[in-house]
């Protein structure tokens, strides 16, 4: 199973993170090691997992005139047959739940003042956030799902506000 290799891998970056100073107290020495990982995984996420676990593909395009276009593909009715319901699951939900860690993380290290290792939290989620993004714009299922949360989530304040 493919899935195995792709959770492995965002969480060797978060491990690492969390670590680091017990291998090395050098901030450059750890945040190279890290900015490594996450480099890795952002590659590895963009261009193999999310073709081969969900069918999906995101780019960027610079045209003749200097201008970017981003492009977003994925597979069609049938192609979307073949794609392992539980690697999809997977694959999303370690799509979101790397965000998410990374901004407890930039939570975490914003109170504790630890600003050097803030921007190192920040370029991880620039990186993840991309990756979800991208995939979010390339998913027809996921747009729909988002959007039906979003839907629930208004649904939810207007009911509690009337009480």
């Amino acid at each position: 199973m493919c899935f195995v290799d792709g959770s492995d891998r965002q969480s060797a970056a978060a491990v690492t993170y969390i670590l680091c100073e017990f291998f090395s107290k050098s901030f450059v020495i750890n945040f190279v090691v890290v900015v490594t990982l996450l480099a890795c995984d952002f590659w590895v996420v963009k261009n193999v997992s999310g073709r081969f676990l969900v069918g999906l593909r995101w780019w960027h395009e610079v045209q003749e005139d200097g201008s970017g276009e981003w492009r977003f593909e994925s597979l069609d009715e049938e192609g979307q047959k073949t794609i392992d319901n539980f690697e999809k699951r997977v694959f999303w939900w370690s799509t979101y739940l790397t965000t998410a860690i990374w901004v407890l993380f930039g939570i975490v290290s914003f109170f504790r003042l630890e600003l050097e290792y803030l921007i190192l939290v920040l370029i991880a989620l620039a990186m993840s956030t991309s990756n979800l993004v991208g995939y979010v714009k390339a998913s027809r299922d996921q747009r729909k799902n988002i959007g039906s949360f979003m839907d629930r989530m208004k649904t939810a304040v207007a009911v509690k506000s009337l009480f």
